[in-house]
């Protein structure tokens, strides 16, 4: 199949279910994306149409400007930020990692897709996933305290709010960073204690360029006033 086909049939049924709620899909470049553009949220997720027939999907992608702008003002080493636009580009705070794909999908290949029987299926799976645990999804870390709770239950299973796998933060070591915001932005019970477990972690050996970044991220952390009373 060609892969034009492909992006057709694909994009077709997704915008009979998304545009009437209010999803725009932008085409261009190598990575073709839904966005939502709410008030204080953007909900994304975008596909990668691959040369040997793979078509990728990132599943639910959620940027918070009330995080976000802080991220933006903080910065990370390394990072050209000129690919942030107001159409397709953001900065991402929240990401599904843990929910499943279909037998066959490949992490960082996709879902072979070389004929109409596999298109539907792979087709049908994306929107049942976005009618179902996509949505539930977006209701659930949509509300930043369910994020706090999820990064909790991460960390008192010895695991990092951005695991591969069960994470619920996106990012490197700048998913530490969201964290913190968070965790402010909820008047965390227990904001200190990850600050200096933050601490521990920001002036180890091979961290030294993160560290003017981390400080800085402190400083404007004193004059971030919670928006919720958990």
């Amino acid at each position: 199949m060609k892969k034009s086909d492909k992006k057709e049939f694909v994009f077709e049924k997704l915008l009979q279910l998304l545009k009437p709620k209010g999803y725009y899909l932008v085409k261009t470049g190598l990575d073709p994306t839904f966005v939502l553009k709410k008030e204080n949220q953007i909900i994304s997720f975008f596909f990668n149409f691959k040369d040997g027939g793979q078509i990728s999907f990132s599943k639910i992608l959620i940027s918070l400007p009330i995080v976000e702008d802080i991220m933006f003002e903080i910065k990370k080493p390394n990072q050209d930020y000129s690919f942030i636009d107001e159409k397709k580009n953001f900065l991402i705070t929240i990401q599904d990692k843990y929910t499943l794909m279909p037998e066959g999908y490949f992490s960082g290949v996709g879902y072979d897709v070389n004929n109409e029987v596999e298109l539907s299926f792979f087709t049908n799976w994306i929107t049942n996933y976005l009618k179902i645990e996509g949505a539930k999804f977006i209701e659930r870390y949509s509300y930043l305290p369910n994020v706090l709770s999820e990064m909790d239950i991460l960390e008192a299973n010895g695991l990092n709010w951005n695991n591969k796998e069960k994470g619920i933060l996106s990012g490197s070591l700048d998913a530490y960073f969201r964290g913190l915001i968070i965790s402010k932005l909820c008047n965390d019970a227990y904001f200190y204690k990850k600050i200096e477990k933050m601490n521990e972690k920001f002036n180890e050996v091979g961290y030294e360029e993160w560290l003017p970044y981390y400080e800085k991220l402190k400083e404007r952390l004193k004059s971030v006033e919670p928006i919720y009373n958990i």
